[in-house]
């Protein structure tokens, strides 16, 4: 007996962060790399806006998510990973964006399977559009277009 062809399937990173867990589509990731020991301040910039960094002739602000979303700022940022992000639609191709997780992305594959969670189940943070529930672990969806509204007020 034949098996059913699997429905569409998408490829994305689990970013692994201090209290959530977010899932973004791989797609959306430029690079991981590892914490680099100078991080230029921005004066004057949110709290959020960690610094910036130089990578591939670029200048890239790495943001705390934790902070965004009103918690504590992670402690130890130097055991965890950069996630380089391409830049957010509308935006010029050399406005990538940085956050930090606490460990090392991890692949997910995902299909049309994965239960959505529900409302009662989703944390009360603001830039999350939904919530996945994979393997039994709640992970966030988050907001791409009320963080280019964040990122770059009008």
């Amino acid at each position: 007996m034949k098996k059913p062809a699997p429905g569409p399937r998408l490829h994305s990173l689990e970013l692994p962060l201090d209290g959530v867990t977010l899932l973004v589509p791989s797609a959306a990731v430029a690079e991981v790399i590892n914490p680099q020991a100078t991080m230029a301040p921005v004066p004057f910039s949110q709290p959020w806006l960690k610094g910036v960094i130089g990578w591939r002739t670029l200048a890239v602000p790495v943001i705390s998510f934790e902070t965004l979303v009103g918690a504590p700022t992670p402690v130890n940022t130097a055991t965890g990973k950069i996630v380089i992000f391409y830049p957010l639609s509308g935006r010029s191709d050399w406005e990538f964006y940085a956050m930090f997780a606490t460990a090392e992305p991890r692949p997910q594959l995902l299909n049309r399977s994965e239960p959505v969670a529900a409302e009662a189940e989703m944390p009360d943070l603001p830039y999350i559009a939904a919530g996945l529930k994979v393997d039994g672990r709640l992970m966030l969806i988050p907001d791409l277009e009320a963080l280019k509204k964040v990122f770059y007020p009008a």
